[in-house]
């Protein structure tokens, strides 16, 4: 500017009359207009919203700077910049509305103008086979969608690449047929929405289809092959799944569920074995029954029954049998019971068992076994004097255990010696002797034994026996002497079952 001033200055001073201004390059000109970004979209991811943009000429933009106002606001607000041609936004507030707007930057830092806005609302976005269903047993399903902005185009497949299908009108709710062949099945779908904006990915959900059930087997653990009331059975059904239900069905039982729990008699949880313990009632009697597992699967598929291998067989015993224990000696006891009734059984035996303490049971002595159901009484001899016997009576029928009775006891008496009897000594001649006596009439009676010997003191230790009588109504017998002129003397003793020996009789000697 002072070149310019002298250079006037100059030509007053020397007085031309024509004035000129020379026109020169300053070196300098407005900078170039920056290229406004083109083509806005928006596609929804996940967690947020992928905005991206377009521009004419790049070589002179140095990044880009992003603005954004919600629903309505008129003022922008500088949200983020990016030196690529898209920016994902994430944090924003599920449904609410947003405006964008995008401006390139220069290299010499000067921001050019602002895009025109998009807009969209941000939101989750899924779909959701058979109302979150873990299971289907139909191919058919229903879909239902989840969406920030009314679709209005869609993709769906079972290819999460959705190469396999064209876009279709949207619709709400959906439907789809799944792939033939039980298994998870994995639903895809992209959206269009109203707004313009996109899927920036599929969206899936996926469901297990299910389309057939089966047992494996069906059986059961038993206390015995016949069972009574009180006894345990143990059920089972094999569904080779978790999750389903299932029951077994038995004359007397329509539906007895099991479990698959680890209770109830199920000792692992969720290993597809479905288990029940059932305690047998009292009054169900069942003849050779067929037990029928059923299983339903989770997918709500019926398997075909299947019975078990072995059959079923519930008896109700008859009634008690009543027992009753007399003693009657000090080596004897009487029992006596109720006969059992022959019912439906075939029976095959009572068995008496003995114990000299309580719990009697079918492990303790056997004493007799009675194959006939009439006979229902029964001795026991040669038991110990003065001790307790404990007895109970089993009733068996060619099936197994039908009955038994409570336990009964008795005590022998005390032993007393036998009662002494009276000797009497006579000759039929000269060398046969002639001896006799008066009968013991003693229960426990065991035997006569007669004693000889030369002195008048003979007992049976300094005597010989010359015989023992076992039959208690015979009360005499004969000895013979090699001479006349010999003098024998005899004394005589009774014993009974137990060992004890009476008083020694009256001594008797031959004339």
């Amino acid at each position: 500017m002072k070149q310019l001033i002298i250079l006037i200055s100059l030509a007053i001073v020397l007085g031309g009359c024509e004035r000129s201004l020379d026109s020169g390059d300053l070196g300098f000109g407005p900078p170039e207009r920056l290229p406004v970004p083109v083509a806005l979209k928006v596609l929804h991811l996940n967690d947020g919203i992928e905005l991206s943009w377009q521009i004419s000429d790049t070589e002179t933009v140095a990044h880009f700077n992003i603005y954004y106002a919600v629903a309505d606001d008129i003022e922008y607000s500088f949200l983020d910049s990016t030196s690529a041609f898209s920016l994902t936004i994430t944090n924003l507030n599920s449904g609410q509305v947003y405006n964008f707007k995008v401006a390139a930057v220069g290299t010499n830092e000067l921001e050019g103008s602002q895009s025109s806005s998009v807009s969209t609302q941000v939101g989750i976005t899924s779909l959701v086979i058979n109302g979150n269903d873990e299971f289907t047993n139909d191919r058919d399903v229903s879909i239902t969608y989840v969406y920030p902005v009314t679709p209005i185009l869609m993709q769906m497949s079972e290819n999460p690449l959705l190469t396999d299908v064209a876009w279709m009108n949207f619709h709400q709710p959906g439907s789809f047929r799944l792939s033939d062949g039980d298994g998870i099945k994995h639903l895809y779908v992209s959206f269009k929405f109203g707004d313009g904006s996109e899927s920036a990915q599929a969206v899936s959900d996926s469901i297990i289809l299910d389309t057939r059930a089966f047992i494996n087997s069906t059986y059961f653990i038993a206390d015995s092959s016949i069972l009574l009331a009180g006894d345990t059975i143990t059920f089972y059904v094999d569904g080779g799944e978790t999750g389903g239900s299932a029951y077994v069905s038995f004359p007397g039982h329509n539906r007895l569920n099991l479990f698959d729990d680890g209770l109830n008699g199920d000792i692992i949880a969720d290993d597809g074995i479905y288990t029940r313990r059932y305690i047998v009632p009292i009054d169900l009697e069942v003849s050779d029954g067929v037990v029928t597992g059923n299983f339903i699967d989770a997918a709500g598929n019926s398997a075909e029954t299947a019975p078990a291998s072995d059959y079923l067989n519930i008896v109700i015993p008859p009634e008690p049998i009543t027992l009753q224990t007399v003693a009657a000696s000090s080596s004897a006891i009487t029992l006596s019971w109720s006969e059992v009734s022959a019912g439906q059984f075939t029976f095959s035996a009572y068995r008496i068992y003995r114990d000299i303490s309580t719990d009697v049971d079918e492990f303790s002595e056997m004493i007799a076994g009675i194959s006939s159901r009439t006979t229902t009484s029964y001795t026991d001899n040669d038991l110990e004097d003065n001790q307790l016997y404990v007895y109970r009576v089993y009733a068996y029928c060619t099936e197994g255990l039908i009955a038994k009775s409570d336990e009964s006891s008795a005590t022998t008496m005390v032993n007393l010696p036998p009662s002494a009897v009276t000797l009497g000594v006579g000759l039929a001649d000269s060398l046969i002797i002639n001896i006799s006596w008066t009968r013991n009439n003693d229960s426990d009676f065991e035997s006569y034994q007669i004693y000889r010997g030369s002195t008048a003191d003979v007992t049976d230790l300094t005597g010989q026996r010359i015989t023992a009588i076992s039959d208690q109504n015979l009360t005499s017998c004969t000895d013979i002497r090699f001479s006349s002129l010999e003098t024998y003397y005899y004394v005589l003793y009774v014993y009974d079952r137990q060992g004890l020996k009476s008083a020694k009789s009256n001594v008797e000697s031959t004339p």
